[in-house]
């Protein structure tokens, strides 16, 4: 495969592109408000669920299932989610340890119109990166790789943002948090693909 005709690849670079510029005009919360003022009680509950598509139960969950039909693929799919999110996490609860989430900015400026969505978790530390965002794009790229003869990889690549999208709706992280996310899973899940799966080195568990 070569990488110069990688639709998620240069998809996701545009959509980089797209989200920095924004950022250069509009801050972190007043994005975080506007998407949030987007709400209605349909979109409430698309983002309460599909915001589950990045939680790391659902996801090793489905690579035990998965395993029954591919083991590569599913060690593969696993150990993509696992080292993104360890890089993640690290950086959270070391570097960045102090980056607040939006409710807590939302609280400390007293912005009471600004609705929480019913049921949508209450949290305030730990905001950057994106868990989630981290988790759902490592998921849906190495889906993207692994399944690119068989599916369009546009299409992993929209449930992916849409899950980035969803943690900014329900107020649990900024822009900016859901973009470093997305970085760091797509990165983890291209060096797990080309430096262990393709070179064989994860043959040990299937030849699927």
């Amino acid at each position: 495969m070569q990488l110069k005709r990688d639709s998620f690849l240069w998809s996701y670079g545009l959509m980089l592109l797209l989200v920095g510029l924004v950022q250069l005009f509009y801050s972190q919360l007043a994005i975080s408000i506007y998407i949030r003022g987007l709400g209605n009680t349909v979109l409430d509950s698309l983002c309460l669920m599909g915001t589950y598509l990045g939680d790391g139960w659902v996801i090793v969950g489905s690579c035990i299932i998965l395993y029954f039909f591919s083991p590569r693929m599913a060690l593969g799919l696993l150990l993509m989610y696992l080292l993104s999110s360890g890089i993640t996490q690290l950086l959270k609860h070391t570097i960045f340890t102090n980056w607040h989430r939006p409710l807590w900015f939302i609280r400390e400026a007293g912005l009471t119109d600004v609705l929480i969505v019913p049921g949508a978790e209450i949290t305030y530390a730990n905001s950057f990166p994106s868990g989630h965002t981290t988790a759902a794009f490592a998921v849906f790229a190495g889906l993207s790789l692994y399944l690119r003869e068989k599916v369009n990889p546009l299409l992993f690549l929209g449930f992916a943002i849409f899950v980035a999208f969803t943690r900014i709706y329900l107020l649990q992280h900024f822009l900016r948090d859901t973009m470093a996310g997305s970085f760091i899973g797509i990165a983890t899940a291209y060096w797990v693909y080309f430096q262990l799966y393709l070179k064989g080195k994860l043959n040990f568990i299937g030849n699927k």
